[in-house]
């Protein structure tokens, strides 16, 4: 009676002994998964918090950038005047790489430009690959300084009125340039024939001061 006394008690020993590891184990496991769980953090996705006002002036400026990109390159294999074709040239290495700017600003405010043109913007495109090739020329630089006074406004819009500072920074840095293609545009209009009075009355949507710019 003694000796299964005695091993009773050591089988209750081994079961307390065993239960206690038991627990042990568990109590390791559980502070190695909250080890391994990294604490919150701040979220590394880009900021959503942009104004309507901001997101739209963001997807406008990339379709226009890409609208003159797509025309840049049907002028480089339509036109024959030497002016036009390096007006084209710039068009396209300038909106190239203003777009490239674009796309980081926007990236930042966790906006996805489209990759392609709008129906809108495609339709003009198209329109101007169908044209004449005799009166191509004259076409093209019209779109471009039409295209260009609608961007200088929007962007001095921007300018204005956009809270968000690397969007207005932008608006603002890309100002001079399109006022540069505007002149230069409104150079080869000139050199391919397009009369006085179309260039006046497409240039007189602009304020005056920006007026003042594509005379010098």
């Amino acid at each position: 009676m003694k000796t299964y006394r005695t091993h009773q008690m050591r089988l209750t020993r081994v079961l307390k002994v065993g239960a206690a590891l038991g627990a042990a184990i568990l109590t390791a496991g559980a502070l190695h998964a909250q080890s391994a769980t990294p604490p919150p953090s701040a979220s590394t996705e880009p900021s959503a918090n942009v104004s309507h006002r901001a997101k739209e002036f963001l997807k406008d400026a990339g379709q226009a950038n890409q609208t003159e990109i797509a025309m840049a390159n049907v002028a480089e294999g339509k036109s024959q005047n030497t002016q036009v074709k390096e007006l084209a040239r710039m068009m396209r290495t300038d909106h190239e790489q203003n777009y490239g700017q674009l796309q980081t600003i926007a990236q930042n405010h966790g906006i996805a430009l489209d990759a392609k043109l709008d129906m809108l913007n495609q339709h003009e495109v198209n329109r101007l690959q169908k044209a004449n090739d005799a009166d191509f020329d004259k076409e093209y630089t019209k779109v471009m300084l039409k295209d260009h006074v609608k961007c200088i406004k929007r962007f001095d819009k921007a300018v204005s009125d956009i809270e968000e500072q690397d969007v207005k920074q932008y608006a603002q840095s890309t100002l001079p340039a399109l006022r540069h293609h505007l002149q230069k545009s409104e150079e080869a209009a000139r050199s391919v024939g397009v009369d006085e009075s179309t260039i006046t009355s497409i240039l007189k949507e602009l304020p005056a001061e920006d007026r003042a710019v594509t005379s010098r």
